[in-house]
């Protein structure tokens, strides 16, 4: 009897510590979102690297492009409150209202138009323009993969029926 109560406490210590393992392993895995800086960084190296820029270049292009992607974020954040996708709620608006958004609009749009102008210059200093265009390239490509991402998670978070 002794035998078989010794076997089960063994049992249960070895059980009870393998699941705290894993529990300990799963908690490790959760992702932890990125700060802006740290996100504007692993852009910028992605970027040297798919330029496939030399160490000078890429010493001269860092501080450069993080600065742009800094201030294209800066702009991005100040977007409106009101997002011109209210849907349903556009037709509780006033028209005021949806001018102010559509007025705000363009005053994004054309801060976002005199970053990429002014970077340009810049980066024109660096780079070639076909290397320029590829970061255009890129990063349109870079949005469209966000919305589909976007849209892929909304439609998990949707209850199945």
């Amino acid at each position: 009897m002794k035998k078989y109560f010794c076997m089960m406490v063994a049992v249960l210590l070895i059980g009870g510590s393998l699941t705290m393992n894993a529990q300990q392993v799963q908690s490790d895995n959760v992702r932890k979102p990125l700060t802006d800086e740290q996100m504007i960084e692993k852009r910028t190296d992605r970027m040297a690297q798919m330029l496939m820029l030399d160490d000078a270049t890429a010493a001269k292009f860092a501080p450069v492009y993080s600065q742009y992607l800094k201030e294209k974020m800066d702009c991005r954040k100040m977007k409106a409150k009101h997002s011109a996708n209210g849907g349903n709620a556009m037709n509780t608006k006033t028209d005021a209202e949806v001018d102010e958004m559509i007025q705000a609009n363009f005053a994004q749009s054309q801060k976002m138009l005199d970053i990429r102008e002014k970077y340009y210059a810049k980066l024109h200093k660096i780079l070639t323009p076909k290397q320029i265009m590829r970061i255009y390239q890129v990063e349109k490509s870079d949005v469209g993969k966000m919305k589909k991402e976007i849209q892929r998670r909304k439609g998990q978070k949707r209850p199945q029926n």
